[in-house]
């Protein structure tokens, strides 16, 4: 926010100060400090009568000063609000996550969608499912003791390169159960994401949630291993597969 600030602040002084020098240049000297007062409550946004003859070049200067001031204006209150309330989606998952039922593995792809390069990026998958608690009310458990099934920290994550959530299941847990029995009715994944960014000035905070049929496995996931995806290192963008990353 001080950056915003500071940078918006300078750029009004700037604008104030060319407009300045423009008006010294339309209008008969003496009444340089008018002009000053003028240009830069203007350059803010604010009305303030020039206190000086003026004529119709000035005027002319003056409605192009004021529609300038305007558009900038526009723009600093813009960023303000998409500082606090814009939440841009750094990452992109696939639709499904994948199910390799021999394997007993759960695959989750995601890629980083922004033009940041994302360090020390700490990918968190919590699982809970629905039951009926001793009351026969529907309640939320979180599974395999409230502890993450999955846990990685990735030391970056580039633009437009596919990562990999490999999660091998193990027999005995409370996942393989649920994946197993079927006897409850829906599962959900929780993704918690938390990145570092270059030329951002805070963490990177991100979910995501996968919703499973666990009497309809098909339905939610897809079992099979995911498409891979053809890298073309000098521009990850352009690497072929991509028309068949949600397939």
């Amino acid at each position: 926010m001080g950056k915003i600030f500071f940078g918006f602040l300078i750029l009004y002084l700037f604008l104030s100060s060319i407009f300045y020098t423009i008006y010294i240049a339309v209008i008969d000297s003496g009444t340089a400090t008018k002009l000053l007062e003028y240009s830069l409550y203007t350059s803010f946004g604010f009305n303030f009568d020039s206190g000086v003859k003026d004529n119709d070049v000035f005027t002319y200067i003056s409605y192009v000063h004021q529609i300038i001031a305007l558009f900038i204006s526009t723009i600093f209150t813009a960023a303000i609000v998409l500082k606090f309330f814009y939440l841009p989606n750094f990452f992109i998952f696939k639709k499904r996550c994948n199910y390799l039922e021999k394997e007993n593995k759960l695959i989750i792809s995601l890629y980083n969608s922004i033009n940041l390069f994302v360090t020390k990026c700490n990918v968190k998958v919590y699982g809970r499912v629905e039951f009926l608690d001793e009351n026969g009310t529907k309640s939320l458990l979180n599974i395999n003791n409230s502890q993450p099934v999955f846990e990685k920290t990735y030391p970056f994550m580039e633009q437009y390169l596919v990562t990999r959530l490999i999660i091998n299941i193990e027999e005995e847990s409370q996942l393989n159960e649920l994946l197993h029995k079927k006897e409850n009715k829906k599962l959900e994944l929780i993704i918690l994401i938390e990145a570092n960014a270059s030329n951002v000035d805070s963490t990177i905070y991100e979910t995501h949630k996968y919703t499973i049929n666990l009497n309809n496995l098909a339905k939610s996931m897809d079992l099979c291993y995911p498409n891979s995806i053809d890298l073309n290192v000098e521009d990850y963008s352009k690497s072929k597969g991509w028309e068949k990353f949600d397939n």
